[in-house]
């Protein structure tokens, strides 16, 4: 774990490195004597976690939490003060925590326990988001879909043979040319994976494959029923408020 910690009094740097060394060893451990100077290492080297002194000449340290705050993947901050009236405003930056000095090495024990928890809870989340990342591009470049048969198989469903989508009865259905297949997507996984593909949500529980459309039939109330080109020539409710973006996707005149 790579700490910086800051501060413009070289007795409190030694105190605060000398604590932290005796609590975990493995620490890799820099300093910066003032904001200027934590910036320009923050801005060369990813730190895991920064101990910042809150009165510094200069850039201060809830200056530097707050230009920290602006960075994609900020470092987790811990503020250090001999004043706790700096507290509330400390936390209203987001900080991890919050020690006064003198340091005491208990209250560091447990900064470092709440730091090493938030980093492995962090590290967990990118994980699991990387995962699913890594799903959806895979499903996206295979454009298919597990779909249910009646006896519980599953087949691949080619997002080309899928005419329309339809969310009924708390289910999610794949309507193809003949046929009905139950889908175990909710119909916003659906729109989302879709996206970059050729469907457009027509109706709250509808989506449909642009390219099997037929016919835009006029309804009432600026309404209209879309006819598919499936075997039963099934027409679709087109509400009048997805029919403005159907029509700026098709470039209606």
């Amino acid at each position: 774990m790579k700490v910086l910690i800051t501060d413009d009094e070289a007795p409190a740097r030694g105190e605060l490195r000398y604590i932290l060394e005796e609590l975990e060893p493995s620490l890799s451990l820099s300093e910066a004597r003032n904001g200027e100077e934590a910036l320009a290492s923050l801005s060369k080297t990813a730190f895991d976690v920064v101990f910042l002194d809150i009165n510094m000449p200069g850039q201060n340290g809830l200056s530097v939490a707050s230009s920290l705050l602006d960075l994609p993947e900020p470092p987790l901050i811990v503020f250090a003060t001999a004043y706790d009236e700096h507290a509330l405003q400390a936390f209203e930056l987001e900080a991890l925590d919050y020690v006064l000095k003198p340091f005491n090495e208990k209250r560091l024990a447990q900064t470092l326990e709440r730091v090493q928890q938030t980093l492995q809870n962090r590290r967990s989340l990118e994980e699991q988001q990387a995962k699913l990342r890594s799903y959806l591009k895979k499903a996206k470049k295979l454009n298919k879909l597990w779909a249910e048969l009646n006896n519980d198989n599953r087949i691949l469903l080619d997002y080309s043979e899928i005419f329309w989508l339809e969310a009924k009865d708390k289910k999610v259905y794949a309507h193809t040319y003949d046929a009905t297949f139950l889908l175990r997507y909710t119909l916003k996984e659906l729109e989302e994976l879709l996206l970059e593909e050729a469907f457009i949500r027509i109706h709250k529980g509808i989506i449909v494959n642009m390219n099997h459309m037929a016919e835009l039939v006029p309804w009432f109330s600026g309404n209209y029923l879309l006819r598919m080109r499936d075997e039963a020539k099934t027409e679709l409710s087109l509400s009048r408020r997805y029919a403005a973006e159907l029509k700026e996707l098709t470039s209606w005149r």
